[in-house]
């Protein structure tokens, strides 16, 4: 059968001399596609398959592996491809959403990822959108920050952000302080519409806390190691 999808190109695998299978990452769930001549840089095929690629497939469907009969850019992400930083926080969220994909078939992730990318591609600060993501696709894991109230009592009174209790800690669970600009940007974080997101202007030092506490939560509870997470971070200097 014939059928049009749109899609995130998330993974390559050369296939024979010329060919490749790719994996894409739809709202209506992950393809495996046959594009056989895509490995050639004058195919038409080339580059609307190339990782990151966000495009029309028009493919043979079939159960296991569809086939590529055609393609159309919808955007290739071009100042992306053309900024490392902005490359490796791209190439992190693609990752990072496929393996949260493979835990929860949610179509939202796709939608996360397809608008992460996007941002970036638009220079808004690639941390803070690479941060807001790790932190809105915590429910999808099951591990979703408690941002309402104390974790322990439930008091609003809240002075600290715990790494052992997954959340906020009044003053009267806990005698450590965090910055109050801390707790409240962890919070936008959380809730902020990212399609809505016109510019993001936050101070190193708040970021690179978030991005410390994030990593040790992410290592702490979900099992998830990606080493592109840390050639991201390796960028930034």
């Amino acid at each position: 059968m014939i059928k049009k999808i749109k899609g995130i190109v998330v993974k390559e695998i050369a296939y024979r001399d010329t060919s490749k299978i790719i994996e894409v990452l739809t709202a209506g769930g992950m393809y495996s596609i046959v594009a056989r001549g895509a490995k050639k840089v004058n195919s038409s095929l080339f580059l609307g398959t190339s990782f990151l690629s966000y495009s029309e497939f028009c493919i043979y469907e079939k159960k296991e592996i569809s086939t590529l009969k055609s393609v159309s850019i919808i955007n290739s992400f071009k100042n992306t491809l053309k900024d490392v930083v902005k490359l490796g926080a791209s190439s992190y969220l693609v990752n990072l959403c496929t393996q949260v994909y493979k835990q929860n078939n949610n179509s939202d992730i796709y939608n996360i990822l397809l608008t992460g990318i996007t941002k970036i591609d638009s220079g808004i600060n690639t941390l803070g959108i690479v941060n807001i993501i790790e932190i809105q696709l915590l429910k999808y894991l099951g591990l979703k920050l408690n941002l309402d109230e104390c974790v322990a009592c439930g008091s609003k009174e809240i002075v600290t952000l715990s790494l052992d209790y997954s959340g906020y800690l009044c003053k009267n669970c806990s005698k450590i302080s965090t910055d109050k600009k801390i707790l409240k940007l962890i919070k936008i974080y959380d809730k902020v519409d990212i399609s809505k997101l016109d510019s993001f202007n936050v101070s190193n030092e708040y970021l690179n806390y978030l991005d410390r506490f994030i990593d040790e939560y992410y290592s702490k509870y979900t099992g998830l190691y990606l080493d592109s997470k840390k050639f991201f971070e390796s960028l930034l200097g």
